[in-house]
């Protein structure tokens, strides 16, 4: 499939490959108890992945709310530290809010439905071209065009080092 691994996925597998691969050649008892904190942190890593960008968002959200009640609510007091108040909600205060955060559950799942779309498509497509269909040809190098950036930020985002790391 045209997919790659989620980062909650590579985390998972970090923490597997921890405990699976690393954990049995570790011997010294504080080198196995940093393993296992290892873990801890990027399972807690795992957990805050799909609902941090919604926390940014409302927290966000109301703080500039709280800088323009602070504002109401000291009114006309005098002095540099009300004036720096009200200085504050005149700027970070009027920031817009930002909207929700999509699901990203809901988002991954609708990704990997259209990515087996495309593997479905290429898959027709093969079809229709070894028929003799003229029409298949340009339609796939539109799904082309379409795959071979994703590619590129693929490899661009998920190369570490000298190459590509994996097991084997």
């Amino acid at each position: 499939m045209y997919t790659t691994p989620s980062p909650d996925e590579l985390i998972e597998g970090v923490i597997v490959s921890l405990a699976n691969d690393v954990m049995p050649a570790v011997t010294n008892a504080k080198a196995q108890a940093t393993v296992a904190m290892a873990q801890a942190v990027l399972q807690q890593v795992r957990q805050t992945l799909p609902i941090y960008h919604q926390y940014l968002a409302d927290e966000h959200n109301g703080m500039t709310r709280v800088f323009r009640e602070v504002a109401a609510l000291i009114g006309e007091a005098p002095g540099q530290a009300a004036d720096a108040i009200r200085a504050r909600a005149r700027t970070l205060g009027a920031r817009a809010d930002y909207p929700e955060v999509v699901d990203p559950a809901a988002l991954m799942a609708a990704h990997k439905a259209c990515s087996q779309g495309l593997v479905d498509t290429l898959r027709d497509l093969d079809t229709l071209q070894r028929a003799g269909s003229t029409g298949a040809g340009h339609a796939l190098a539109t799904v082309r065009g379409h795959l071979g950036p994703r590619y590129a930020r693929d490899a661009a985002t998920l190369i570490v080092g000298a190459g590509m790391v994996g097991r084997g």
